[in-house]
């Protein structure tokens, strides 16, 4: 599991504490397999966190994700988008196909903007990890296509036809804005108003004050992949874009881009995530045997 930026902070408020049980049951069934899930195994050892406080996952689903990441994250919150067939149309309590061709498996998952590490339980004191990636490719077998798309050099190519299109640029940053919109009002109203509070550290140094503006900051702000929207809005000072409003980042990572692209919500306010689109056609196009 990846995040742009891994900040701690040790924070004592029992308001503020997730009244869930540790996460622990699911992972005692990690696969062996799995060199990530060894990994995970080993850091539980001396780590415990809490589960989302917006959690809903079946057993069937965390056993299909042990299957295609060794581990089953503590800060998930629902599998949001599925190979082949909706979630309206997957059946209960049946065994879930992770192979290529499999129909219904995770593609992606939502996870929660902040990871809670257990320090001292009886205290309510935990350390707050900002994880701004909002949504997160687990399917294995369409990672490796999607990484070996990137290898032919797609990065470079979708970000030529953005910068060649300034409407298109501009729908691409509404994009970037709405993904962070999500994510913000994702938070529990408790972690909202204690990332926002001027005086929750109180009693403390303002470094701390800084880290917590810092987490405020990454998931309020960052789009897809780590893109700061607030860009779109800023002067251009070095004149080196000709239309500042259209200014175009790196595209980064089409992984980040396809599961954000398959999990939104497909309504007429959604801005699509045009790169998950491509990335997708591509996918269709280039592996045709693949079940997507």
């Amino acid at each position: 599991m990846k995040s742009s930026c891994m900040l701690l902070l040790i924070f004592s408020n029992s308001t503020n504490a997730y009244h869930y049980p540790a996460f622990a049951a699911s992972q005692q069934a990690i696969s062996a397999e799995h060199s990530s899930g060894r990994r995970w195994k080993n850091r539980r050892k001396r780590q415990t966190f809490l589960p989302s406080p917006s959690r809903k996952l079946t057993s069937e689903e965390e056993v299909a994700l042990l299957d295609q990441l060794g581990y089953v994250p503590p800060n998930i919150c629902t599998v949001s988008a599925r190979s082949g067939i909706s979630a309206d149309a997957i059946k209960t309590n049946a065994a879930i196909d992770t192979s290529s061709k499999g129909i219904g498996r995770p593609i992606a998952i939502q996870s929660y903007p902040l990871l809670a590490q257990i320090v001292n339980k009886e205290q309510d004191k935990y350390n707050k990890t900002p994880f701004p990636t909002l949504y997160w490719l687990t399917c294995p077998h369409v990672s490796k296509a999607i990484s070996e798309i990137e290898r032919n050099g797609y990065v470079r190519k979708f970000q030529a036809r953005l910068e060649d299109d300034a409407s298109l640029a501009k729908k691409w940053w509404q994009c970037h804005e709405e993904y962070a919109t999500e994510r913000w009002g994702l938070l529990s109203e408790s972690d909202r108003e204690w990332l926002l509070s001027n005086n929750q550290i109180g009693g403390v140094d303002n470094s701390e004050q800084r880290k917590v503006d810092s987490m405020r900051e990454m998931i309020q702000y960052s789009g897809v992949a780590g893109t700061d929207h607030r860009r779109l809005r800023e002067p251009d000072e070095d004149k080196t874009n000709k239309d500042s409003s259209v200014y175009v980042p790196s595209v980064k990572c089409l992984h980040s881009h396809y599961a954000h692209y398959r999990s939104q919500k497909q309504s007429d306010s959604a801005v699509i995530n045009i790169v998950g689109k491509w990335t997708h056609e591509l996918l269709i196009e280039e592996f045709p045997d693949l079940i997507i």
